[in-house]
């Protein structure tokens, strides 16, 4: 008999299926979603792609914005519903009603006829004229001749006052000489010059014979030089292409054409003038080029000028630093013998001058008797006038400098010293100074005017009979007197001698010039009163432009916007980068270039990185190499990590106030120009020996304290940490004692009251940014040192190596591309760090590069340009924030460049480490 088994309750069996089903089949899938975290993976993937997508998005949102920035864009001409025109480049389209000043952004309705309305944003430029850069205009406000491109008008780039939109009417250019000829006038001149110098009360009077022979001698030089530029410029008159080619006859005020000036009629002046638009553009680009070199040239001679006077300045300063140094003020001032000195000057150059006309003389105008007592004269006023004049100057020199000799000899060395070298700086100058005015007289040989398609003054009284006479040339007398009301005035036989062009810019819209022989003017012929009721071509409204004369250096560049292929377009476009990354700004930074900001952030932010890793590294090394835990060490990695989370503003604070207020003003002028009382010598030096104590002490005990750390007992470790305490404390006593020294009055206390350390500069502002990244680099360094494995230190202290020869040769090479990983997050925090700039050196406008290559090179003290600090001025402290808005994204744009492109190099260099480390692992 089989055993029976116990009954079971009877249950529903049905929950347990299901949950046993349910395990069945998870096993059989071989996974749970909640097991496995996979909604956390995905949560976790959807925020990283989230933070992805912004990046990019911001990332192309300045892409978008900087980089058309400089791209050409068509001009165009708007007529207005009240009757002006409108000039601009067109930039964007929107829905929307524009607000009443038509300056800033569509506003949004709810009406929808008002919502549905294009709105149109143009670049309107002319702003010496309008006011504004950028205008909204609504399409309603736009008459029904709307908006015209003509391909005559043109984008001008100036120096001053930013873009000028206009139809060219005329170029002028007033003709040079050939070089040959060129060097010739100029030989003469410098003869003419010199015999300028000689007076008559000299060592010939003007009734002997000596005297009319060097009158004489300079009517014969000057009736030379006219032959030499008449013939210069006749030769110039033939080779010129242009039929509207003027020249002005000696004794005349009159322009006219050279086919009616007589042969043997001398010439003053020549011109050349352009009105065909062609031709007016052709010629103005080349003037354009040629002005920009010779902008460039006259940059560098300005530069040179500038650094001589440079050295007068250093020069003063000298003999002030020798009456600080003998607590003696001079008995004069040394600036006041200045005109006595460049009177000295003068006569060296003079009798120069005469010695070389002496000897050119013969040459110019042959060897006659005329000359030959022209030539005496003038050797007579250079041998013995010019020395007793000389030698006059000399002994007011003397007297001048006698009070001076009674002082002591380090004040007299200085002022002699400063008079010799003003005399050698001053003959230097002279060259540069002639050099500088010829380039500036070449500048303004080229004149354009352009008709400005901006307001327009309205010719209401011309009626449509007389609009038609204008189109056709014909100008009858009504016609004339109604526009010499307007200030036209037109010459008897206008009909015959006036040329006028009729340009159809659309069905709407007709460009007239009016040109005669003594004026160029611009009638623009819009048709007026309801367009789409009335569309009458006989009704037209006449405005007459504005015109802008300029010369060609106050020129850019010269843009026929309408004219232009791809080819051109591309042209223009990366000329214009050019200009942006290699020139300096203008124009409040809304144009021009901005490579002295691109030299000063990358410059600083170099220093920084040199300033900031050598001191984050050992900062590391002590905390993870050196220190055991406890609570100092504790309260160290909360105070760095603090540190890391104090705005960078207090930071700015800080770096003004120790930096510039404390150590730049000690270096200036000591501890009275920093505001910190000098110690008396007695009692400083007392507290000099106290230190040298405390010194010793922490040496010594250093010394008992050495040995192995497991070796040593309680009493030796208690001595190290004393020593330790002592090492401290003698180190800022010496800096307290430095900075209380009644023996240092300064380097620079010279030039107070102006500082030169003692205010924001470049070396100030990457020393504050240093300690702004320092605790990136420490806490960097020290993960970097702690994942070094273990076993490298025990090998190398097993082999014998001391602590430093383990540090310096197996931790350091191993643990220096985390070091760089530290090195590359500061720079790319302290490159894009602005608010701390604001106080310590940075500045809207410092065209001097703070690192050049006049001596000695780095010049820390000087204020400089940072792309951050530009992009804060363009967009929040411009007075036109729409005509900053483009170069606040290209200078954007350009910063992340410069960031992204240090931070490669630097992740390049720790890469090849990585590599070379790699196999040398245990």
């Amino acid at each position: 008999m089989k055993p029976t088994t116990p009954s079971k309750p009877v249950t529903s069996s049905k929950p347990a299926r299901a949950a046993r089903s349910g395990q069945r089949k998870s096993m059989q899938s071989g996974f749970s979603l909640l097991a496995r975290g996979e909604p956390q993976i995905w949560f976790t993937g959807g925020m990283l792609v989230i933070c992805i997508a912004m990046i990019v998005g911001l990332l192309g949102l300045i892409v978008a914005s900087g980089l058309p920035t400089f791209w050409p864009t068509q001009l165009d001409v708007l007529v207005l519903n009240d009757g002006s025109l409108e000039t601009g480049q067109p930039q964007s389209t929107r829905l929307g009603k524009p607000p009443a000043d038509g300056s800033s952004e569509p506003t949004q309705t709810t009406n929808a006829a008002i919502s549905d309305r294009l709105s149109y944003y143009y670049r309107t430029a002319n702003n010496d004229l309008t006011g504004q850069h950028y205008r909204w205009l609504d399409a309603t406000q736009l008459a029904a001749s709307g908006i015209a491109t003509p391909s005559d008008a043109l984008v001008i780039e100036r120096l001053e006052w930013g873009r000028l939109y206009g139809f060219p009417l005329d170029l002028n250019r007033q003709l040079s000489p050939p070089a040959e000829a060129e060097a010739a006038l100029r030989d003469i001149d410098q003869v003419i010059a010199a015999i300028d110098t000689v007076p008559a009360d000299a060592a010939v009077e003007a009734t002997t014979a000596a005297g009319e022979a060097l009158a004489n001698v300079r009517a014969q030089l000057s009736e030379r030089k006219q032959d030499l530029l008449d013939i210069a410029l006749r030769g110039e008159l033939a080779k010129a292409t242009s039929p509207d080619a003027r020249v002005r006859t000696v004794g005349s005020e009159e322009w006219q054409a050279p086919s009616a000036v007589p042969a043997d009629t001398q010439l003053e002046a020549a011109r050349q003038y352009w009105t065909e638009p062609a031709l007016v553009l052709q010629e103005l680009q080349q003037a354009v080029i040629a002005t920009t070199e010779a902008r460039e040239e006259l940059k560098q001679a300005m530069l040179a000028i500038s650094r001589l006077d440079a050295q007068i300045s250093r020069q003063q300063a000298a003999v002030r630093r020798a009456e600080m140094d003998a607590e003696q003020t001079a008995a004069r001032r040394v600036e006041d013998s200045q005109a006595l000195l460049e009177q000295v000057v003068q006569l060296q150059t003079t009798a120069s001058m005469l010695q070389q006309a002496a000897e050119q003389l013969p040459t110019l105008l042959g060897s006659g008797a005329e000359v030959a007592t022209a030539v005496a004269a003038i050797h007579a006023y250079r041998t013995q006038r010019l020395p007793e004049q000389s030698a006059e100057l000399e002994r007011q020199l003397e007297e001048w400098l006698e009070p001076i000799r009674q002082q002591p000899p380090a004040i007299v060395q200085a002022v002699l010293e400063s008079q010799t070298r003003f005399r050698e700086i001053a003959l230097a100058k002279l060259p540069l100074q002639r050099e500088v005015a010829q380039i500036q007289r070449a500048l303004e040989a080229v004149e354009i005017t352009f008709a400005v398609p901006t307001g327009g003054s309205p010719l209401d009284e011309l009626e449509p009979t007389d609009l038609i006479e204008l189109m056709n040339g014909s100008f009858s007398e009504n016609l004339q007197q109604r526009l010499a009301d307007r200030g036209i005035t037109v010459t008897p036989g206008a009909s015959q001698t006036t040329a006028i062009e009729v340009v159809e810019l659309n069905q709407h819209l007709k460009l007239v010039t009016f040109r005669d022989q003594t004026q160029h003017k611009h009638l623009v012929a819009v048709t007026r009163g309801d367009y789409i009721a009335n569309p009458d071509a006989e009704a037209w409204r006449v405005l007459l432009l504005p015109e802008k004369v300029h010369s060609a250096r106050d020129l850019v560049r010269i843009v026929p916007a309408n004219q232009l292929g791809l080819s051109g377009k591309l042209s223009v476009y990366f000329s214009r980068w050019g200009e942006f990354l290699w020139d300096d700004p203008r124009e409040a930074g809304t144009e021009g270039g901005v490579f002295p900001a691109i030299w000063g952030t990358v410059v600083m932010t170099l220093i920084m990185t040199i300033a900031v890793v050598p001191f984050g590294v050992m900062a590391a090394l002590y905390l993870r190499e050196y220190t055991r835990p406890g609570p100092l060490v504790s309260l160290l990695r909360i105070s760095i990590n603090n540190l890391a989370g104090v705005p960078s503003i207090v930071y700015g604070v800080f770096g003004f106030s120790f930096f510039c207020y404390t150590i730049g003003a000690f270096i200036d002028g000591g501890p009275k120009n920093a505001d910190l009382l000098a110690l008396p010598p007695t009692i400083w030096y007392v507290y000099l020996g106290i230190t040298a104590i405390c010194g010793t002490g922490a040496f010594l005990l250093s010394f008992l304290a050495s040995g192995p750390s497991h070796t040593q007992t309680g009493s030796k470790r208690w001595m190290s940490r004393l020593a330790l305490v002592l090492w401290l404390l003698s180190l800022a006593a010496l800096a307290w004692l430095i900075l209380k020294s009644p023996f240092f009055d300064g380097f620079y206390r010279e030039y107070l009251p102006n500082p030169t350390f003692g205010k924001g500069g470049l070396l100030w502002a990457a020393l504050t940014l240093s300690l702004l990244t320092l605790p990136v680099v420490i806490v960097a360094t020290e993960e970097a040192l702690a994942a070094v494995p273990n076993s490298l230190r025990e090998g190398s202290l097993a082999c014998g190596a001391s602590k430093w020869q383990t540090i310096r040769r197996i931790i350091l090479p191993q643990a220096r591309p985390g070091i760089l990983t530290g090195a590359i997050l500061a720079m790319a925090r302290g490159a894009g760090e602005v608010a701390p700039l604001m106080l310590v050196g940075a500045l809207p406008l410092a065209p001097d590069l703070p690192l050049d290559t006049e001596f000695p090179f780095f010049h820390g003290s000087r204020s400089f340009m940072h792309l951050g600090y530009q992009i804060f001025t363009l967009g929040f402290q411009s007075q036109n924030s729409e005509a900053s808005k483009p170069m606040v994204f290209t200078c954007t744009l350009l910063l992340i460049t410069i960031i992204a492109m240090l931070n490669i190099s630097a992740i390049y260099l720790r890469a090849r480490l990585r590599r070379r480390f790699r196999g040398s692992q245990f």
